[in-house]
């Protein structure tokens, strides 16, 4: 009974990469070289109406099903059995019917009719189970015993569908879709390491794999190979510390004081195998014993972790080289530990946690060595209590004035400092908004008054905003103070340009370009120093102009100039200077 609940465990593990959910019928298609075409069928559960299959096939637009098999492909498994109407090779028909023989001889399989296996399907889900892991661990069983087809016929480099039919009928049980040149991608493991046992025998290999990949090619396990050989008889998927994307094999036979070279490669359920990667066991590259951490200290900063708690911790620095690094986990009791650092680097050994706390909880703080052969090595706990720092008033009566002088601006912010007799506070940091990151940021810290001048260079027109946060004698900062906001005008203009001018008739068109600045009014234009359209005539969104009609035979020049809603104007552009020429046609 154990054995037969071990297989159903195995197999239950690969059957959600064979089938979708919901599915009863699974029909799976692929190919080692992009050519030839290996599919293999299972169910979840048998279909009474069962008595045999055909495989079917669509090229291309084609509407109508074609049956590639000549015979139907009947579930038993006999040494009788034409396994030509499976695998139209006849050099691979020979060695499937010889690798038959082989496993009746060793009991890997039993013969059994049609008639029998049937019934063995219909009435026993356990026959269904190991018979199924059978064909996953090796596709030459499916097609020894009908769940099995290789479609060497395809020639044309088009799209295919597959189906798999009810024997003499139209009934489709399932269906597949294969492209002409596709092969699975097998390229999926990384990161492979290893841990060697004290005892000199024995290595555990661990790697990583992508699940996603795992699943859309039907991986079936993984082979271990040592020097060259390979190590395991079926393909292995032994999860590691309960992760699905790593993976492990125990070498029991492997001597760890020596270098040993190692290679991993992917198998599909069609026994397709993956690129194979290699990795080398060095023993002086992993350590004898495993080192934890003990915390050193824990201390407060801020108001209710504000500013975090500060941990530091002791770890042995010859160690450095075997860990990828450190993990601070705390537990707020009764919460459970959690982790509350993305990995640290192995030389670090100190870490502000600026996770949120609750005032006067009991926090239980411990540093994880996460060592490079994946063992994770909890350190020793310290229990500590938090009591909240005191926190300094937040400034209030925020006010802001501005003084422009000579097109340069200063901003003079001013607060109270005396909030219900605050003794807590320090001094005080001012926040600007900045545009370009769409938040406030430090402008100035560590001042002591009341009061703080901001002086600007001559600006474009800008909405400033300030608050300020008051820092308490043991570095804790307060909440923020309203916000405050000025506007500042624009103090410089640059000098516009006048891009083209062209003659229409006896008329002067005029264009120009300019940057968009909020509190611009418009333009102003002379014509031979003399005003012809201001502000009001050409607006800000205005940048072109049409005189009237000019004097033949005269010369013209033209000049732009900038102004602001405040009256700011810019410097006049560079001329542009024109001809009227006499038409001689209305001479």
């Amino acid at each position: 009974m154990k054995k037969h609940i071990f297989i159903i465990c195995l197999f239950m593990l690969k059957y959600s990469i064979i089938l979708a959910q919901g599915d009863n019928a699974g029909l799976l298609v692929q190919s080692p070289d992009g050519k030839n075409v290996k599919l293999i069928w299972f169910f979840k559960t048998w279909n009474k109406e069962i008595t045999g299959f055909d495989i079917k096939r669509k090229a291309g637009l084609e509407q109508n099903w074609v049956k590639l098999n000549t015979e139907a492909i009947l579930p038993e498994i006999s040494l009788k059995k034409n396994i030509s109407i499976v695998e139209s090779d006849k050099n691979e028909a020979g060695r499937i019917k010889t690798q038959l023989s082989k496993y009746i001889a060793e009991h890997k399989l039993v013969p059994i009719d049609k008639n029998a296996m049937l019934q063995n399907l219909n009435t026993n889900n356990h026959y269904i189970f190991e018979l199924y892991n059978l064909m996953a661990n090796d596709f030459d069983i499916a097609l020894m015993s009908g769940f099995g087809y290789i479609d060497h016929s395809v020639n044309k480099k088009i799209d295919y569908e597959y189906g798999l039919f009810i024997q003499g009928t139209d009934v489709l049980l399932a269906k597949a879709k294969w492209n002409y040149g596709e092969i699975p991608d097998l390229n999926l493991i990384s990161d492979i390491t290893a841990k060697s046992s004290y005892k000199k025998r024995g290595i555990q290999i661990i790697w990583e794999a992508d699940p996603i990949k795992m699943k859309e090619n039907y991986i079936d396990g993984f082979n271990i190979y040592r020097d060259g050989i390979r190590l395991n008889i079926d393909p292995v998927m032994i999860p590691f510390n309960k992760n699905t994307n790593e993976f492990t094999w125990f070498d029991s036979s492997a001597n760890s004081e020596y270098p040993i070279r190692y290679s991993i490669s992917s198998e599909t359920i069609m026994d397709i195998e993956g690129i194979i990667k290699s990795y080398t066991f060095y023993p002086n590259e992993h350590p004898k014993e495993y080192k934890k951490t003990s915390i050193a200290e824990i201390t407060s900063l801020g108001f209710y972790f504000k500013d975090g708690l500060k941990i530091s911790w002791n770890f042995p620095k010859e160690y450095e080289q075997y860990i990828k690094g450190f993990y601070i986990s705390k537990d707020i009791i009764p919460e459970g530990y959690k982790d509350v650092s993305t990995l640290l680097e192995p030389n670090l050994r100190s870490y502000i946690d600026k996770t949120a706390t609750p005032a006067t909880a009991y926090v239980r703080i411990r540093i994880n060595a996460i060592y490079k052969d994946k063992t994770i090595i909890e350190g020793n706990e310290k229990l500590y209590n938090y009591f909240p720092l005191r926190e300094p008033p937040a400034p209030e009566e925020i006010k802001a004035n501005t003084i422009i002088e000579n097109k340069k601006v200063k901003i003079n912010l001013f607060w109270n400092t005396t909030v219900n007799g605050d003794t807590a506070t320090n001094y005080y940091r001012i926040y600007t908004y900045n545009e370009l990151s769409n938040k406030f940021s430090l402008l100035c810290d560590s001042i002591k008054g009341t009061k703080y001048e901001y002086k600007l260079e001559p600006p474009l027109f800008r909405n400033y905003k300030f608050y300020l946060t008051s820092i308490g004698f043991n570095t804790s900062e307060s909440r923020n103070s309203d916000t405050v906001s000025i506007q500042i005008p624009t103090m410089e203009l640059p000098t516009p340009n006048i891009d083209r001018i062209n003659v229409l008739k006896n008329k002067v068109k005029l264009e120009w370009n300019y940057t968009d600045i909020t509190d611009l009014k418009g333009f102003r234009l002379y014509m031979n120093d003399k005003l012809i359209a201001d502000e009001n005539v050409l607006g800000k969104n205005k940048h072109d102009f049409i005189s009237d009609e000019l004097s033949k035979s005269s010369i013209y020049h033209f000049t732009l100039q900038a102004i602001t809603l405040n009256g700011i104007t810019s410097q006049l552009s560079e001329p542009k200077t024109i001809t009227i020429l006499i038409d001689k046609k209305n001479k």
